[in-house]
């Protein structure tokens, strides 16, 4: 079901909900045939090696960023430290360390920069951001509202106005609610919001900037009894359209939350500009597809249960752990999908504005071609299909970088400069 009807339903209710009629918007519709770009990027240089130097050697990258000057900043979750790295492939500085203190970190998750060099590192475990000036000094703390344990947070850009972050790429929600654990599920119908998180103060504070639409779940009662254990609520529908949001230059930003090829831009004052569509419609989604994803949860689900080895479970309250366990295999067995893959899979956004959307490949689990736009409406190209994967962070002058994984687990970051073209 491609959603052109029900985009404009929820576009109409956003306008409703704000007492504001929706505006007119430009619709763009970009060539339904790709124009192959190849993916030779100049390679600037990499760092990360068990041979290299102690500083390079990372134990688990959770973000990457790049300010204005082209220092790529590598926040490395396990050592609890974020390592400023120059254009020459040197260390500039490091900042944090593990601890609890100001300026130290228990579980740093993700990280954003400003052009300035301005650091805020979210810690998990805090649920705190903490604010470094551009020399690493810690500037203040930010805490969530009520010291609330945050179950996720998407991966972060920085925002316009300065002091403040938009959630980027995949964002199962940016319900500020949500996000702090405190609304665990918005009713079915409702568009979810899009917010800014604002950490010009002590405490985190949101500024709603447009409305989303969002699949309904199944219905409540829909769900089966397994083991003797009775779920609250409906299951979120499997490969349902996900929220993807990017930022752009000036505080502007793109979201797509539909099964169609659509992305809308949204303007610094929060309205409408316009929406990229490409004549490419979503695929149903086929037995392979479901077996794959349903793998995917298993999996999951095997490694949710190893890193509690039963034997940690005090032995009165195996009997109900087993239960419940058994439940949560049993749920997934039966878990409802969407009845179509959507198109778009990721999109992320350069220094520049450009906007690489990663499409869906041949089957759930498999990356598609990569298209390149601009947010006036120019469809610059593709990158077909494994010729490149999405970087994983955006830097000045076409600066890209990338994670690679080597058959040993050992991370290393690739920087390359991106053509002109498509940056």
């Amino acid at each position: 079901m491609g959603r052109s009807a029900i985009t404009a339903g929820a576009l109409a209710l956003s306008g409703l909900m704000t007492g504001v009629a929706a505006p007119a918007q430009e619709v763009i519709q970009l060539p339904a045939e790709d124009r192959p770009l190849e993916a030779n990027f100049e390679e600037v240089y990499r760092v990360g090696s068990l041979a290299g130097e102690d500083w390079e050697q990372f134990g688990e990258i959770a973000g990457l960023a790049f300010d204005g000057a082209g220092n790529l900043y590598v926040l490395d979750q396990q050592a609890a430290r974020v390592v400023v790295v120059a254009p020459d492939a040197s260390r500039l500085r490091t900042i944090g360390r593990a601890g609890d203190g100001p300026g130290e970190f228990r579980q740093p998750t993700r990280i954003a920069v400003t052009a300035a060099g301005q650091a805020m590192v979210f810690d998990r475990t805090q649920s705190t951001f903490h604010i470094f000036d551009p020399d690493g000094q810690l500037v203040r703390t930010v805490r969530m509202p009520g010291g609330a344990l945050m179950t996720s947070m998407p991966d972060l850009d920085p925002g316009a106005p300065d002091h403040s972050v938009v959630p980027n790429g995949t964002v199962s929600s940016v319900s500020f609610g949500m996000l702090t654990g405190t609304d665990s599920q918005e009713p079915a119908g409702r568009p979810r919001p899009v917010t800014r998180l604002l950490l010009g103060g002590d405490v985190v504070r949101t500024d709603t900037v447009l409305h989303a639409w969002m699949a309904a779940p199944e219905p409540a009662d829909a769900r089966p009894r397994n083991e003797g254990v009775t779920w609250i609520g409906g299951r979120t529908l499997a490969l349902a359209p996900s929220l993807l949001v990017g930022g752009l230059p000036g505080g502007g930003l793109v979201f797509s939350d539909s099964s169609d090829y659509r992305i809308r831009v949204v303007g610094v004052d929060s309205t409408f500009v316009r929406v990229l569509t490409r004549p490419i419609v979503p695929r149903p989604v086929s037995n392979r597809d479901r077996e794959t994803e349903l793998d995917r949860r298993r999996l999951e689900q095997e490694r949710a249960e190893s890193e509690r080895p039963r034997s940690d479970i005090p032995e009165r309250m195996r009997p109900m752990v087993d239960r419940i366990l058994a439940s949560q295999r049993a749920d997934i067995e039966t878990w409802p999908f969407y009845p179509e893959v959507p198109v778009i899979q990721d999109i992320q956004t350069s220094w520049n504005g450009a906007i690489w959307v990663r499409r869906a490949g041949e089957s759930a689990a498999a990356d598609g071609p990569i298209d390149v736009l601009t947010a006036s409406g120019q469809y610059l190209g593709t990158y077909p299909a494994e010729t490149t994967q999405m970087p994983d962070a955006f830097g000045p002058d076409g600066l890209a970088a990338f994670i690679e994984t080597d058959e040993f687990d050992v991370e290393t970051v690739v920087v390359r400069r991106l053509p002109a073209t498509v940056n």
